[in-house]
């Protein structure tokens, strides 16, 4: 019985510390991944441009399952050789600060029928 109250009020403590997200101010602007230099995206509404070297990629429909959640399917491909029209993956915010969010990732395409999971961060780019 010591054991299972034990459990209860570690459960509950780390319900009532857990952090609450600030998801909403990450679904517009610009941004990009500091682990790949030369790549931003923009969203804007329900729709995501990626840009490589300053050059359009790839054009993503957006559309957001929960506060936290998304999903995106590319619609336009202008010369990525990473991504392909009808390539969708979904997202979760699990982490937000001031500028930044740690996303959680489904990618599924042709070679990922069931889906690839990654992690990504992602942070404000300011101009």
């Amino acid at each position: 019985m010591k054991k299972i109250l034990v459990l209860l009020v570690c459960l509950l403590g780390s319900i009532a510390y857990s952090q609450k997200l600030d998801c909403a101010k990450f679904k517009n602007g610009k941004f990009a991944a500091s682990a790949f230099p030369n790549e931003y995206s923009i969203r804007k509404d329900s729709i995501e441009d990626c840009y490589m070297d300053g050059k359009l990629q790839t054009v993503w429909s957006v559309k957001w399952l929960t506060d936290c959640k998304l999903e995106k399917i590319c619609i336009k491909n202008f010369g990525s050789e990473y991504s392909k029209v009808g390539d969708r993956s979904v997202s979760e915010i699990t982490y937000t600060d001031e500028d930044c969010v740690t996303l959680s990732i489904t990618y599924f395409n042709e070679e990922n029928p069931n889906g690839m999971e990654f992690t990504r961060g992602l942070c404000f780019q300011k101009e």
